[in-house]
């Protein structure tokens, strides 16, 4: 819309055309986001349980299980400390994550060239600003990913994967997709992957890790493994980083929340290569820290040292929560794969990613051809939230879900918080005997009974419905 002022100079009367400015105006990449869906489905579960529905929350992955009392003392001690802490974490701290890495997970760094920030997702953001190229992205991929490379002007290239291998990513797609994205005119520079993978649960065996990376290599890619939840692998599978395989070319980054169920303290790393290339992209990302968050709250800061120095109190409390996530997620599996709903075995973090491809014409004949429609079902006619393997980058008509399964640890009658922790606790003290398939004769957890036979009256009714058309 446009409007005409008229301005008189002398004699002369000019015509201006002015275009009309309206505040709060949105920047056009801001018109397309939208809120993050594993954060809109927890909201909306959260309003559906205060009008009374009870709903069996599929829909949103976080550990559930109370803070070790030794993080806790520490954040207590550490309380009035409330200066600044340096842009890129306190020395101790990286000092602490590095020797971790290695420790744990055989990827040598230094202090130097570790990054902390409030959480690992606003680290991944950065580092998607900073660096060079377009963004290579496995599907499916948390749903996060794709908008921050978008919100970076980055395009983002799609890589398939492997549904019938536990959606195996291979040198040979990657290649295949380098090269369309090249002839498209795009300029691929970053691989991101996500071992153990949200939505999937899978994770690279050894082989695939060091393939990966090879490829990497070869390529001139810059590979970014995010790695938040390497310590929650299942126990049947190893977990192993393609760092040790690229270590002047890969990125790590983890944080507190899965592994130590601090979601809340938002507290992530970065480790980056020690390289002079590691460096310079150390500089870059210090920039952009300082102009965007500062620093990450310094008493979260110096109480996660203590996460990240040996400890056998925390390191038992982290093998225990893994081996119960595991358990867990392997008894919804097993009722899926039971009931012939196609499904990747999880081998860490907390999630199932069912395939309802089998059930695809009792669904069409209740108007429901995507995994949109089958989730808004699901949630409507069942009270299960899941959310739609549309928000992990898959097609519409791929009827596949992701289903969290770390929320199923509730326990049955306890309300304070009081009654609620002496219950985790109890479940994490029994969790060494838990088996990593089959049914525990001991452990009883009623919330996950409740979604299995939930999710086994669904698969039953699609049967039926299936057999008698």
């Amino acid at each position: 819309m446009q409007f005409q002022e008229q301005h008189t100079r002398g004699q002369q009367q000019v015509q201006i055309q002015v275009q009309e400015q309206r505040p709060l105006g949105l920047a056009a990449r801001a018109q397309e986001l939208e809120t993050s869906a594993t954060l809109a489905m927890n909201e909306a579960v959260a309003k559906r349980r205060a009008a009374g529905l009870q709903t069996i929350h599929l829909g949103f992955g976080e550990a559930s299980f109370p803070l070790h009392p030794i993080l806790r003392t520490e954040l207590a001690r550490a309380a009035a400390h409330t200066s600044y802490a340096p842009v890129p974490g306190l020395p101790a701290l990286r000092e602490a994550i590095a020797d971790y890495l290695q420790r744990t997970r055989g990827i040598a760094s230094s202090a130097a060239h570790v990054a902390v920030a409030p959480g690992s997702k606003p680290l991944l953001y950065a580092l998607l600003q900073v660096l060079e190229g377009d963004l290579l992205l496995p599907v499916p991929s948390w749903v996060s990913y794709g908008p921050q490379a978008r919100l970076a002007g980055r395009r983002v290239i799609d890589v398939p994967t492997d549904a019938s291998d536990h959606h195996r990513l291979t040198p040979e797609v990657l290649n295949e997709t380098l090269a369309r994205a090249r002839h498209e005119g795009a300029n691929p520079r970053i691989l991101l992957v996500n071992t153990p993978s949200n939505p999937t649960g899978s994770m690279f065996d050894a082989a695939d890790a060091e393939a990966i990376a090879g490829w990497a290599r070869a390529e001139g890619i810059t590979l970014i493994s995010d790695e938040i939840y390497a310590e929650l692998a299942h126990g049947w599978r190893a977990h192993v980083s393609p760092a040790r395989f690229y270590p002047e070319g890969c990125i790590v980054t983890g944080g507190l929340s899965k592994a130590f169920s601090a979601g809340g303290w938002r507290l992530g790393y970065a480790v980056l290569p020690a390289t002079a290339g590691g460096s310079a992209l150390m500089a870059a990302l210090r920039a952009l820290a300082s102009e965007v968050w500062s620093s990450a709250t310094t008493p979260v800061q110096e109480a996660a040292i203590a996460a990240f120095c040996p400890d056998p109190e925390l390191e038992t409390y982290v093998r225990r929560s893994a081996r119960v996530h595991g358990y867990v997620a392997s008894r919804l599996y097993e009722t899926f794969v039971n009931l012939g709903i196609l499904c990747p075995r999880p081998a860490g973090a907390f999630y199932l990613y069912p395939d309802f491809a089998p059930y695809r014409d009792a669904l069409h004949e209740r108007g429901i051809a995507t995994s949109d429609e089958l989730a808004r079902y699901l949630l409507d006619e069942w009270d299960i939230a899941t959310l739609p393997g549309t928000a992990f980058g898959e097609q519409p008509e791929t009827l596949r879900l992701r289903v969290a399964t770390s929320l199923l640890y509730e326990p049955e009658g306890k309300h304070s918080e009081e009654e609620r922790e002496a219950w985790f606790w109890q479940l994490l003290a029994q969790a060494d005997q838990l088996p990593l398939s089959g049914e525990s004769k001991t452990v009883k957890l009623p919330e996950l009974e409740r979604a299995r036979k939930r999710m086994a009256e669904v698969i039953q009714t699609l049967d039926t419905a299936q057999h008698t058309e």
